[in-house]
Order: structure tokens, then sequence, then C-alpha cells
């Protein structure tokens, strides 16, 4: 008896829901929300996998810009669907609102994509002391046809490492340190680009050994060591150096023989 009752309660309710429309808007914004997360599924990983790579997507932020993006796209479109979506509207009423609905999502979308886009890290390069993530809105555009051939091309599937070369004159350096002030080091202008091979030397002569960072945050250690058995190096053959990048502290542990990037380690290596 008390099932039979039960049964007629979901039943009615399910006839008023029905009845009035909503189990429409459900459905409607349902079947809206499962195509919005496909396409924003496809977005996401071309952003990890191709802009993003690696640890990247830690280092630059990858993550809270993915996330951004894709909420809004998700949440924007299947909400509108179900405020606009109404049984008692003309056919063609409803194909506009459903279009329209269409059009403002993919046009957020595409403005949310093209913000991570420009933000994407293009190359990583030796500079002085230390290592500069440079975003695509960090490089002087203006200078691109001044590099080598090729690196004319910014980055689409993550980082290319550089070095800069050195200042041909005292007036070339006053000029650089000028520009500095303006947002544009050296790392971020294409005419002081040069292949990382030029500044390996440089690089293994200014890296201090990974030992001394473990002395500095010895609360890392057994992540650094962790890492180095992940890419199959012992302590005594690595060195490390600091990162610069927009919103946090990061060191990179190279090779010291060959000056190759192993992995980073999100800390201030300015000491």
């Amino acid at each position: 008896m008390f099932q039979l009752k039960a049964f007629l309660q979901n039943a009615f309710f399910i006839g008023s829901l029905i009845m009035s429309g909503l189990f429409f808007r459900l459905r409607a914004s349902g079947m809206h929300l499962v195509a919005s997360a496909i396409i924003a599924s496809v977005v996401a990983g071309t952003i990890l996998f191709l802009w993003y790579p690696g640890q990247y997507v830690d280092i630059c932020k990858g993550i809270q810009l993915i996330w951004l993006v894709i909420s809004v796209d998700i949440v924007l479109g299947p909400l509108l669907t179900f405020v606009a979506f109404n049984q008692k509207k003309k056919k063609s009423e409803l194909l506009r609102d459903i279009a329209v609905i269409g059009i403002l999502q993919i046009s957020g979308l595409i403005y949310g994509a093209h913000i991570v886009y420009v933000a994407r890290p293009v190359a990583m390069v030796f500079e002085g002391s230390q290592f500069r993530i440079v975003t695509a809105n960090d490089v002087d555009t203006n200078e691109l046809p001044l590099a080598r051939e090729d690196m004319r091309n910014l980055s689409l599937t993550g980082p290319i490492l550089l070095g800069v070369r050195d200042y041909k004159d005292a007036v070339e350096k006053s000029d650089a340190a000028f520009r500095a002030f303006s947002g544009y080091d050296i790392g971020a202008r294409p005419s002081f680009w040069q292949a990382y091979a030029d500044s390996q030397a440089k690089v293994l002569k200014i890296a201090r050994p990974i030992e001394l960072l473990i002395k500095k945050y010895p609360e890392s250690k057994v992540e650094i060591e962790h890492q180095l058995n992940n890419v199959g190096y012992a302590v005594a053959n690595v060195k490390f150096l600091p990162v610069l990048s927009r919103d946090s502290d990061w060191i990179v542990v190279i090779d010291a023989n060959t000056a190759k990037p192993l992995f980073f380690v999100q800390k201030d290596g300015f000491f």
C-alpha cells in the first residue's frame, strides 16, 4: 500500500513537471549542457596539450584561465536555454532564441580562448643570470622581423628554448635598460634572441648546485629527489637557476653537463 502511494505521488509529480513545461526546459538545457561540455573539452585539451604543455600550465596559471573560460561557457549557454525555452512559443521564435544564445555562447568562448591564446608561453629565454618565461603578449612583435628567420613565428606548441646575445655596444645596452622600464626586457625582444646552444656555456657557468636549493628549502628535498628519479638523474648531475614568470617564483633544474632543462620546482631561486 505504501509503495503504491509513493508511486502515485512520484507519477503525479512527474506529470506536473511535464504539464508545467519545466520538464522540457530541463531536457533542452541538459542537451545544451552536454553539447557545451563536449566543445569545452576539445578547447581545454587544445589549451593543455598545445599551448600550455607540462608544468607550464602551472607556471603560467593556465588552469585558472581554462576554468574561467570553460565554466562561463558551460554555465552561460544551458542557463540561457533554460530561461528562453518555451513550448508555447512559435517554432520560428524558438529557433531565433536558440540561435541568439548560440551566437552569444560561441562569441564568449572565442573571446575567452583568445585571452588564453595571447597569454600562452612562447619561449623560455636565458637572460643574464636567470630564465624568463615569455608569453605571446610579452613579445615586442615589432622586432620579430629582426629575429633570426627560424624565430620570427611565435610558438603554438609550448615555449621554445632560447638565449640572448651580448650587447653590441654601450649605446645598445643603455637603450635596452630604457626599454626594460617600458616593459620590454631583452628576453622579450626578438632582436636579442639567439639559439640556446649559443648560451649553453654561460648557463652552465652561472647555474648552481642543487644541494644549495635543498639546503635552502629542506622541505622540498623529497619532491626534488622524486622528480630526479622520474627523469633518471642523480643530485650530483644537476644544477638549478631561477625562473622569472609573471605570477609566481620558480626554479628550473638543468642537466649539469648539457644545460638541458629537466623540470621546475615552485621556489624562489634568488638567494
